[in-house]
């Protein structure tokens, strides 16, 4: 246990020098500003009480519901990257500590701190924008509840390990790596497709090949946001969503290990 104390004293040491990093970790408060009065003001002006703004409102929420474990995740896997250019890795083989332990700690604690921003933006924005989300009568945000917004954050939270894993494995350096993040960044919108009429039935389960998707669509769905007689149980969601993103971390493990034997 010593050696993961002394691990994390360096760790946070690390974070205060870099000023990317810095930038990454105060990124949930200024979306947090964005979606709690920026939007709002935006939707006030331009939006009026009309179907289609309710639409394109669901499709923010669902963006800035997803974006914390993708920003998250770059986070990740360019210290993780930094680390191998810099040789780190191969050092950390000798020590005490495994390559696959300081793996996991780095994913832990990239883990909790996108946990924290998912449920920051989103509960935040819940009571922080008043009825800046309230179109044709309806607030938007009046059933998301701490409970399920908690639930959320800590499913949608393993996108964080995954994707960081699967970028480090297919990234040979940070600039291979910021344009692999750039490549991949609709990744965020995907699950917003789940608001066109024609992917609320059966064919939603196409998006779920992108691992954020269930956790964000059982969101929605707990908030009656979007209804359908094809959705599952809020449960079975982040059930599908928690199972199918821990295999791929292994997957990407495996791969991101497989790259540095070779």
């Amino acid at each position: 246990m010593a050696k993961y104390s002394k691990l994390l004293k360096y760790e946070l040491k690390n974070i205060m020098r870099d000023s990317m990093t810095k930038v990454l970790l105060v990124y949930p408060v200024f979306i947090l500003i964005v979606t709690s009065y920026v939007l709002p003001i935006v939707l006030d002006r331009f939006g009026g009480d009309t179907p289609e703004t309710i639409v394109a409102s669901l499709v923010m929420i669902i963006i800035f519901a997803s974006i914390a474990p993708f920003i998250t995740a770059a986070m990740l896997g360019f210290s993780i990257l930094d680390n191998r250019d810099d040789n780190t890795l191969d050092t950390i083989r000798v020590t005490p500590m495994s390559l696959k332990g300081y793996v996991v700690f780095k994913s832990i604690y990239a883990y909790v701190l996108s946990v924290n921003a998912s449920f920051l933006i989103m509960f935040g924005t819940k009571h922080l924008s008043g009825d800046g989300y309230t179109i044709m009568g309806v607030n938007l945000f009046d059933n998301f509840t701490a409970g399920n917004l908690f639930i959320y954050a800590l499913v949608s939270g393993l996108f964080t390990p995954a994707f960081a894993l699967l970028l480090s494995a297919l990234a040979k350096n940070k600039i291979e790596g910021f344009a692999f993040m750039k490549g991949t960044g609709m990744i965020v919108i995907v699950p917003a497709l789940a608001v066109i009429e024609t992917m609320q039935d059966a064919k939603q389960y196409i998006l779920g090949i992108v691992p954020i998707f269930w956790p964000v669509k059982g969101l929605m769905t707990s908030a009656d946001l979007l209804t359908h007689p094809s959705n599952l149980p809020f449960v079975l969601y982040m059930v599908i969503g928690t199972l199918y993103m821990g295999v791929l971390i292994l997957i990407f493990y495996k791969l991101f290990d497989r790259k540095l034997q070779g």
